[in-house]
């Protein structure tokens, strides 16, 4: 078989950010933070070395990122090749899902395997220049699972992990995707980045005795109500410095209807990933969750795509190779 034959099919779940503890790094640390890797939406990728000139074919309009990643891993490996890639399966970019981060892992991980070019995490990272900010979503496509992210010094390199917790397999998330809406992304996301107030010291101390009181502790020991109420308030607290650029606690209308209501009803681990438009809610059980679920769909007039069931995902990215 040649090399032409072979090919590599990558499957990674989507990422949930919970929030940054320090967005500019009063004390020290830049983008240290919390999120989960979950089941679903997922992506499903093939790729193969191709002749003269690449070929993308791709769900949700990603052509152009994947045009985009393929320029940046050449650019950053100095390699003249050209892929053939295939995505079968892929959430719309810039949801709150880390989509970004996971397509641009896959393409450089596919490409590095075609090529036989080795690397770490943080040097497949870079080839397609992922982890720049958070490296929840890099750690989370090797690792999967729960994660703090411990930040970094400067902007350069990949971010250490400070926890990795497997939850527990019954827990489920429910996801509210805003139709229509994206999170703010790229250049207009860098510009709110530099505005950004210091964070007070308080406010760090708070999220930190969250993260080593609350959400670490409770997620070792499977305690579905006080990871629960840990999530929404380190949620909330680690969101404010984002409201005015966001125009709220919450990134759309949808999004904190659906929040008050949840609430209302007594699931407390609910908030927003990310910049949005993805609302989480953390049920203890499918059941629980198919209910909920239900039930944001009636209330919301929301379909199965827009409101979806998943569950944290304990595993880092599938790698199969064929030939």
């Amino acid at each position: 078989m040649s090399s032409s034959d072979r090919s590599v099919t990558i499957e990674t779940g989507s990422r949930l950010h919970f929030g940054l503890i320090d967005p500019v790094g009063s004390s020290g640390r830049l983008y240290a933070g919390a999120g989960v890797m979950v089941d679903a939406p997922g992506i499903r990728m093939t790729a193969r070395l191709a002749e003269g000139a690449d070929r993308i074919t791709a769900t949700q309009g990603m052509e152009k990122r994947l045009g985009e990643f393929i320029h940046r891993y050449r650019e950053a490996t100095g390699s003249s090749a050209h892929f053939d890639i295939e995505l079968a399966a892929c959430p719309a970019d810039h949801l709150g899902l880390g989509t970004g981060t996971q397509l641009g892992m896959a393409v450089s991980s596919a490409c590095s395997n075609l090529l036989g070019l080795e690397g770490n995490i943080e040097t497949i990272a870079g080839r397609t220049g992922r982890g720049r900010r958070s490296s929840i979503g890099v750690h989370g496509f090797e690792n999967g699972g729960f994660l703090v992210d411990d930040g970094k010094l400067e902007e350069e390199g990949l971010s250490p992990l400070r926890h990795r917790i497997e939850l527990p397999e019954a827990w489920h998330f429910v996801l509210v995707i805003a139709p229509g809406h994206r999170g703010m992304s790229g250049r207009q996301e860098a510009e709110c980045f530099t505005k950004l107030e210091p964070v007070a010291e308080q406010t760090v101390a708070q999220l930190e005795a969250l993260l080593e009181e609350g959400l670490v502790p409770a997620g070792r020991k499977g305690d579905w109500p006080v990871f629960s109420r840990a999530l929404h308030e380190f949620g909330l607290i680690a969101g404010q410095p984002f409201q005015e650029a966001q125009g709220g606690a919450f990134s759309t209308t949808l999004a904190a209807q659906a929040a008050e209501y949840l609430l209302e009803a007594g699931v407390e681990g609910v908030g927003q990933s990310s910049w949005g438009p993805t609302l989480y809610a953390l049920l203890p059980g499918r059941q629980e969750a198919e209910t909920a679920a239900g039930e944001l769909r009636k209330r919301f007039g929301l379909g199965r795509e827009e409101v979806v069931i998943t569950r944290p995902c304990s595993r880092g990215a599938s790698v199969k190779v064929l030939g």
